[in-house]
This record gives structure tokens, sequence and C-alpha cells, in this order.
């Protein structure tokens, strides 16, 4: 098959479907380890699963990116701070592709300690979408692939009243599922959820579990639990409360486990842990199987904002995300700036 024929093959919409739905079904679970500490030529980007190091060479992004959202459907939001400048763009490791986003027209606060970017996906139309707002501020920005713009409007939030607290989870690849972005809020020592519908464009909010007797605090970070959110709750030293939301603001406890090792994140129905020798570990909270990764990192002991590793969930995809009529010369150049400034 000549090239011409592969490549229309691979920017058919109905065959990167497909791919996508069989490398969600057949592959084994992988995961991006992302080291925000890489220096000289140490690689930045490692795929790993449980059967070890897949060998796939990623293109290196660069230094000192802020922000790694993702993967949704096989892609990644990137925010990197140049200056004073806020740069963000939407990467595709399988197909190497780097689509940078125009400048907003709302100031974005890189330090600021109530602000929220979040990545997302209508799943009806398929748009990918990146949301950004601020507790203090009554309006936001929502940037649209499909459109190629941000728009700028009021929400409906009142919930940062009364001392309320919107939590963006440390664990950054697992708020989002099925077409909504998830917060935890805490206040007054009982949790409830915001969410954003990526669809309709609007923020909605529910009931958290029932606080239960008095001494029951929430010390807690969002989960997923294969199609619905959880809730991992620290309850005393290594014991934590799982709790499942089987339908909007109806909880139920799922199981209390103990966790002696660190949390480096979360997919399906699965615990990625750290372990003392800086090894990652599957744990699965339904089936209580566990599942070593041949991959260590010292890198994997500190958090992203502290300099380590990043764990992010990843299923391969070929989806594109090139602006239409751009050119495979016209990518290359991109990739080629893009590489100097990510």
């Amino acid at each position: 098959m000549c090239m011409q024929n592969w490549g229309n093959l691979i920017n058919n919409p109905s065959f990167t479907i497909d791919h996508l739905n069989l490398s969600k079904k057949k592959k084994p679970p992988q995961h991006l380890i992302y080291d925000y500490g890489a220096t000289g030529d140490a690689p930045t980007v490692t795929l790993v699963s449980d059967k070890g190091i897949d060998e796939q060479n990623f293109q290196r992004l660069g230094d000192n990116i802020n922000n790694l959202l993702g993967s949704i459907d096989g892609v990644f939001f990137i925010e990197r701070q140049i200056g004073n400048d806020i740069l963000c763009a939407l990467w595709n490791p399988a197909n190497r592709e780097v689509r940078r986003l125009p400048a907003a027209a709302i100031s974005f606060e890189s330090f600021a300690f109530d602000r929220h970017l979040v990545f997302g996906l209508d799943p009806m139309t398929k748009d990918y979408k990146v949301v950004y707002y601020t507790h203090r501020e009554e309006y936001a920005a929502i940037y649209s692939c499909s459109r190629d713009s941000w728009k700028i409007f009021k929400h409906n939030l009142d919930v940062h009243q009364n001392g309320s607290t919107c939590q963006r989870n440390i664990y950054n690849n697992v708020d989002y599922l099925n077409g909504y972005y998830y917060w935890l809020i805490n206040e007054n020592n009982k949790c409830r959820i915001l969410s954003f519908d990526f669809g309709n464009e609007v923020f909605v909010e529910m009931e958290g579990p029932p606080r239960g007797h008095e001494d029951y605090n929430w010390l807690a970070n969002l989960m997923l639990l294969g199609d619905s959110v959880g809730i991992l709750n620290y309850v005393d030293g290594f014991v934590r409360d799982v709790w499942v939301m089987i339908q909007p603001g109806v909880w139920n406890k799922l199981l209390t486990i103990h966790l002696t090792t660190p949390t480096k994140s979360f997919y399906d129905n699965s615990l990625i842990l750290e372990t003392k020798s800086s090894r990652l570990v599957s744990y699965n909270v339904r089936t209580n199987k566990t599942r070593l990764f041949e991959f260590r990192h010292p890198g994997l002991k500190s958090n992203p904002m502290g300099g380590g590793c990043g764990v992010y969930y990843y299923k391969e995809s070929l989806v594109t995300i090139k602006r239409q009529g751009n050119s495979e010369l016209h990518l290359s150049r991109c990739l080629t700036k893009l590489s100097t400034r990510y």
C-alpha cells in the first residue's frame, strides 16, 4: 500500500475511532511518566506498562512545563510559562502532533492559588476543550478545538462563598470522566462535588457522601472507579475509605483499605502506588489484585510540583489535532519551533 493510501487510512475518522476502541479493549494498561526534573539528555517522557518500558521514541517537550493534563482519548494538554507569557498546546504522542492554542482574552494567573485550568472532551461532538477560571472572577474562559478560539462566559458558580474550598486533585490526570470534569469541595468538614459539563459548557454542583458521625473527617481525593466517580478518604494512619457515586449525589462506601505507600495516580478501578524502591505498582480496589511495573525512577518519590515525576494513564490514539488545511510541511515546522520552546 502506497504512503498516500496509508495517510488517507490513518486520517479517516472511522479508522481512528476503531483504532482507539481497539487500544482501549486489547492493549494492556499503559502509563506515561513525565519527568519534570529531567536535565541534560535525560528523557522527559517514558511509556511503561506492567510488561515493561515501551521503546517508542517520543519527542522531547522541554523543561519547565507547569501543567500536563490528560490523557483524554490519547491527547494531552500542555501549559508552559516563558517569561510573562503562558503558552498552551495540545499534544498527541502517538502521531507526534502538537497544536499551539491561541492567546485568550482573559489573563492567566500562573501562580494564583485559586486558579483552575482543566482539559476535557465533549463526547457528542468529539471536541477537545480547555477551561480556565479563578474563584475571584465571575467570568471564565473556554477554548474549543473545533472553533480554534477562546470564549469568555459568565459562569453560574456560587460554591466559593462561606469559606468553601474547591480542590484540584494533585493527581492531575484523573478528574475527567465521560464529558465532565470534577472537583472536590470541602466545607465545614463536609464533601460536595462540582463538575463542568463540556457539552453544555456549564458548572453543576451535587452532594457528596454523607458526613456520618461527628468524628468522621473528610481529608479526601477524587478517584475514578470504572465509569463512576469515587473518593479516597483518609481515616487514620494507613486506613482509607473508598466511596463510589452510584448516581448524581447518591454515594455508597465501597470498602476500607490499608495503604502503606504513596499514591501517584488512579485509573479505571486501580490506584498507582510508588514503592520504597522507586517502582510503580497498581492495586485494583475491586479485585484486590496488584501488578508490579518494570520501571524504576528516583523522581517517583516527588510530586510534579517538586520537580518529580507525574504519572498519567495513557491509551494510544491516532486522532488528529491539526488545524484544517495544515500541510505536513507546516506541521513539521510547528514541531520544530515548539521543540525549542517545549
